[in-house]
């Protein structure tokens, strides 16, 4: 069973139409009900409920991780401590943002502003020898909507995927445990919504919207790593037992 741990919603408009961040996940990874649970991260103090767990994704979310008092609350403790036991895990835009940050590293606003739409992606030497994302091309299509970014990161992490500028895309924190920046989950007509509700924000960024729109395109991408990172998930031989919660 996958743990898709949920640190917030997609904007209210959007999922009254599409759905939220949990359903767009389990989807693209095909789980049937009896294959995901999803717990809400709420006040980072609940534990999710006893089950037994292959692998972990965190979702992303409309919180900076910058807000989050993370030495002090129960559920990132936890995350880490998952982490170190070996549970495949996953993060997601916020949810790199906040693996980083549990492995001694910072984030911060991204110097050019919100990143947001369809945006290429470069695998790192290492990214392109890695299990998670090895078998895709060397540069690949993204949906991205964020305002933050990793800016530093602790020797221990592997850095597997960058933008055009060299900022972060996507990392390996230990053996089992990765972080993208941008959205797996996403695809064209979401990424779209999401710059047509952002529209007046991004205008007032200076960013030419119309522009972002026809530049969005249709991947199957993020269906790709969802679907390997469950196969990894099912292959591990680190399994997260009730006993463990």
């Amino acid at each position: 069973m996958i743990l898709i741990l949920k640190t917030g919603s997609a904007l209210s408009n959007i999922r009254a139409v599409k759905g939220d961040f949990d359903a767009w996940i389990f989807s693209k990874m095909q789980l049937s009900e009896s294959e995901y649970m999803v717990h809400s991260a709420g006040d980072y103090q609940t534990f999710p409920p006893e089950r037994h767990y292959s692998g972990i994704v965190v979702t992303g979310s409309p919180l900076m991780v910058s807000d989050i008092e993370w030495k002090e609350n129960r559920l990132c403790n936890w995350l880490f401590e998952q982490q170190q036991g070996g549970i495949p895990i996953l993060g997601i835009c916020f949810g790199i943002q906040l693996l980083a940050i549990l492995n001694g590293g910072t984030v911060e606003n991204n110097s050019s502003g919100t990143e947001i739409g369809s945006a290429k992606t470069h695998l790192t030497k290492l990214g392109r020898q890695d299990r998670l994302l090895g078998d895709l091309p060397s540069v690949f299509e993204v949906y991205k909507s964020h305002k933050q970014s990793i800016s530093a990161l602790s020797e221990t992490c592997e850095v597997l995927a960058t933008n055009a500028s060299g900022l972060i895309d996507a990392v390996k924190f230990g053996t089992n445990t990765w972080g993208v920046q941008f959205h797996p989950e996403f695809d064209s007509s979401i990424t779209r919504l999401y710059l047509q509700e952002k529209s007046a924000e991004l205008s007032a960024e200076g960013l030419d919207v119309q522009e972002l729109q026809e530049r969005v395109v249709e991947v199957d991408y993020g269906i790709r790593i969802l679907n390997r990172f469950r196969e990894i998930s099912k292959s591990s031989s680190v399994v997260l037992s009730s006993r463990q919660l």
